[in-house]
């Protein structure tokens, strides 16, 4: 009898205990912050509120204890709104990579504001609440404080109150030319958007000022130092053998890989060859001409082209090689006329499985020289073996018209080339 009293007064105060803890994040132990949404929004049975998954996971004695409020409004009453991601989830459903990336710089800032006030957010996609009166807008949102994806440049970040509502955000790519302007926003420019406001408040603490309200006046529009990357190429850059080239060439691929740091520009352009003399030469196309007039801006420019040089000119004397040679010095000279510092990163032609002469062995030599070529000019240059890549790593199953990657193929050589660029920037 003793032993059955022990065991129901146990129970109860285990029940007790966790009636009370109810609030209690399970994982840490941290008790979370309430939050509010709109009454519009709780109506909603769809509405989807998530909080990042990284925050609760801060210690107490490493959040700082900065009382921030936005226009006069405690922050603890707002919710970050996030834009509905900018591309099509069916086209990128073989993707196991993530790219819903306003939620990720949603939930990033989320982060980074507890980890300054104590106060973690929701985060919520606009599509999936009502409009609220509080309200911190993340990207190209569906309120109307937020600025439309054309109007600004993409270097240009901007972090504004907008009555009381706090916009933060960039401009997209509208310069290069990358096609569909839709899948060519960059989101790294709307990832550092909050780099500045970051700093002002470290300062703002360092002068022990514990008290801090953004207002109108704050200014937090600046410029952000994108590592920018050109693709120049022929069809196997601009996409074809993908089921959409705007979202699987392998240079959207390499944009999504690295989408907080990195602008990645398509220029490739179907049928083109490096030779001058040829009629479906690179130089004379739009994305030539795009090359060119934004050329300053370039940290990295991919080279690959030739496939097509060797398919026109099937005999390929010896004539031909200075040809090559000379119209590949024509179109870096103009890359690197008012930038000096851009890479130029050589890669010779991918693996071909069929029999018409496209990416010759003569070509893939002529491009083997072009590095140290470039070096005596004076242009700072290397070398990627695109063709053993493709020919060892990649295989004839992810060419299967024998000359352009599938969608497979192309994310293959993005990633190996993701991992080329990284090493670069960290400098191995």
């Amino acid at each position: 009898m003793k032993k059955l009293l022990f065991l129901l007064m146990l129970m109860t105060v285990v029940l007790l205990f966790a009636a009370c803890s109810g609030f209690s994040d399970t994982t840490t132990g941290l008790v979370q912050p309430q939050t509010s949404v709109s009454d519009a929004a709780k109506d909603t049975a769809e509405t989807v509120v998530t909080t990042p998954e990284t925050a609760p996971e801060t210690a107490p004695e490493t959040v700082s204890s900065l009382a921030l409020s936005i226009d006069g409004q405690p922050l603890a009453d707002y919710t970050i709104v996030y834009a509905d991601s900018l591309y099509d989830p069916e086209v990128l459903s073989p993707f196991t990579t993530e790219h819903d990336f306003f939620r990720l710089i949603a939930e990033d800032l989320a982060k980074r504001l507890y980890a300054k006030t104590g106060v973690l957010l929701p985060c919520v996609r606009d599509t999936e609440i009502a409009v609220g009166k509080w309200e911190i807008l993340v990207g190209p949102t569906n309120r109307s404080e937020s600025d439309p994806l054309d109007a600004l440049d993409v270097f240009k970040t901007y972090v504004k109150l907008s009555g009381k509502k706090l916009v933060v955000g960039a401009g997209y790519d509208s310069t290069p030319y990358t096609g569909n302007k839709r899948q060519s926003y960059c989101y790294a420019s709307t990832y550092h958007a909050w780099d500045a406001v970051e700093d002002y408040l470290d300062k703002t603490m360092a002068e022990g000022i514990s008290s801090l309200s953004l207002t109108a006046d704050s200014d937090f529009s600046v410029k952000v130092d994108l590592i920018a990357v050109a693709c120049i190429g022929d069809s196997i850059t601009e996409g074809a053998g993908s089921t959409a080239r705007d979202f699987h060439a392998y240079p959207a691929v390499l944009g999504r890989i690295l989408w907080q740091d990195h602008l990645v520009v398509n220029l490739g352009n179907s049928g083109k060859t490096m030779r001058d003399d040829l009629g479906m030469h690179y130089r004379g196309t739009t994305q030539h001409a795009a090359l060119r007039r934004y050329a300053p801006m370039y940290d990295y420019a991919f080279l690959m082209l030739g496939t097509n040089d060797s398919y026109y000119d099937r005999t390929w004397p010896a004539s031909s090689d200075e040809k090559y040679l000379t119209s590949a010095d024509n179109l870096v000279k103009e890359l690197t006329f008012n930038n000096t510092a851009v890479e130029v990163i050589v890669m010779n032609c991918p693996m071909y499985y069929g029999t018409n002469g496209s990416g010759s062995a003569k070509v893939r030599a002529l491009q083997a020289k072009l590095p140290s070529r470039f070096e005596a000019m004076g242009i700072k240059s290397s070398f990627f073996d695109m063709y053993t890549f493709t020919k060892e790593k990649v295989g004839a199953v992810n060419f299967p018209d024998q000359l352009h990657p599938n969608d497979t193929g192309h994310a293959m050589m993005a990633e190996e080339l993701s991992t080329l660029l990284l090493q670069r920037d960290d400098g191995t």
